[in-house]
């Protein structure tokens, strides 16, 4: 049996989230058709914690679990004291070098940390080691570990996830600041010269939808690339519910920025505006948010911070799903779970990103605050809408998305890729 090591930046448990159930299906599947094994840098201890809860529920799936040999720097509050200090010191210094007035998007720009994300010394030792193990398949996930393509075997089939194309998400971020320095050009470039590099270092790239396949196309000029969309599991137990009572919802942590500039957008933009209209309604938004990140919302009242759901799908089922994201690429599983639980959708263009829905067929799009606030309204007053929308996005999810093809399609390229 062919041997696969996946590693990835995060623990995937608990699975109440889209990113971690995705790759639980995917997993699920591959570890029936492979040897399968993979390797993770917990943070905390609760990631501890759930590594061992993990390990009982995949038996035949092998697991290296890296630690750093300092116990302070096991302490998570230590660590992530020292990772905000670090950040806080290189938005100022950066301020300073470029004489530029903040802006808050522009504080929570990712630019300054897209040159080199750094890894300890012996996380890459780590890596580097256990690579050399005898795979046949090595597959990277996520930007942050990009630079790992550098050190892996040349003799192993080596595979970068592009969850989320760096430049492209720099692009949205830039197109947001109140204004742009000749600096931050610069910065852009460097970025996007250092992501194209460290793209190259890999024999194959995967990317999540057909949109980010071609962007990386151009940006890299490489024939391996895939497409290779999220799975999310479809029930046939969600009905759809009429929304009779304005209820919203947002699904997103608070710790990604594109979600919290998402609500920040739609605090302060649209619900103006809906107020004016004499529009009431509540926004029930899902995900973990700190004191921090939810001031953004705090002159709202009608948010509520709903935090952890035990059953997603049945909970967003009832609601109208918004998603007024203006940042990133990569596909949205926010969106995807929206149609699973037959919640209808107004989202911006990017929010629908590399998703094959339509305006006015499967979805609404509005990328305007007032267009926005006039599609709220329309959908929340017109329940043959509301299930037109539900029904047909769920309907093309199942035709475009169906699990065990999108499975049998990753497990298809891997197959392709072992033939090299």
């Amino acid at each position: 049996m062919k041997k696969i090591l996946f590693i990835i930046p995060y623990v995937p448990y608990p699975l109440n989230s889209g990113g971690n159930q995705a790759f639980f299906n995917m997993v699920e599947y591959i570890k029936e058709k492979m040897s399968v094994s993979i390797l993770l840098y917990p943070k905390t201890g609760q990631d501890l914690i759930n590594i061992e809860e993990l390990k009982k529920v995949w038996s035949n799936v092998h697991f290296f679990v890296f630690k750093l040999d300092d116990p302070q720097f096991r302490n998570s509050l230590y660590v992530s004291v020292l990772q905000k200090i670090k950040a806080s010191i290189t938005r100022k210094i950066r301020r300073r070098l470029i004489k530029q007035e903040s802006d808050p998007i522009r504080e929570k720009s990712l630019l300054s940390q897209s040159y080199y994300p750094e890894l300890p010394s012996q996380y890459l030792d780590y890596v580097a080691k256990i690579s050399r193990s005898g795979f046949d398949i090595i597959q990277v996930e996520f930007f942050e570990l990009i630079s790992l393509g550098y050190i892996l075997p040349p003799d192993t089939e080596s595979v970068f996830v592009h969850h989320e194309i760096r430049y492209i998400r720099n692009e949205n971020e830039m197109a947001l600041f109140n204004n742009l320095t000749e600096g931050e050009k610069m910065y852009f470039q460097l970025a996007k010269d250092y992501e194209r590099a460290a793209l190259l270092q890999y024999k194959h790239l995967i990317a999540l939808t057909e949109t980010d396949k071609n962007i990386l196309k151009q940006l890299t000029n490489k024939e391996n690339i895939y497409s290779s969309p999220a799975i999310v599991r479809l029930s046939e137990n969600n009905i759809f519910q009429p929304i009779t009572t304005n209820r919203l919802t947002f699904l997103g942590s608070g710790g990604h920025y594109p979600n919290n500039d998402a609500m920040k957008w739609f605090a302060s933009e649209i619900i103006p505006i809906l107020r004016k209209k004499n529009f009431h309604f509540t926004l029930e938004v899902i995900g973990s948010w700190n004191l921090k990140e939810a001031k953004t919302m705090e002159n709202a009242s009608e948010i509520e911070m709903t935090g952890f759901v035990p059953n997603l799908h049945q909970y967003l089922n009832g609601s109208i799903s918004i998603i007024p994201v203006r940042i990133g690429s990569g596909m949205r599983m926010k969106a995807l779970d929206a149609i699973a639980a037959q919640a209808p959708i107004i989202s911006t263009s990017k929010g629908i990103e590399g998703i094959d829905l339509r305006h006015n067929e499967e979805c609404l799009i509005a990328d305007s605050p007032e267009k926005f606030a006039e599609e709220i309204i329309r959908l929340s007053q017109d329940i043959n809408l509301q299930k037109k929308l539900s029904s047909q996005a769920y309907n093309r999810l199942k035709q475009l998305y169906k699990p065990e093809e999108m499975l049998k399609r990753r497990m298809d390229i891997y197959n392709q890729i072992m033939q090299h």
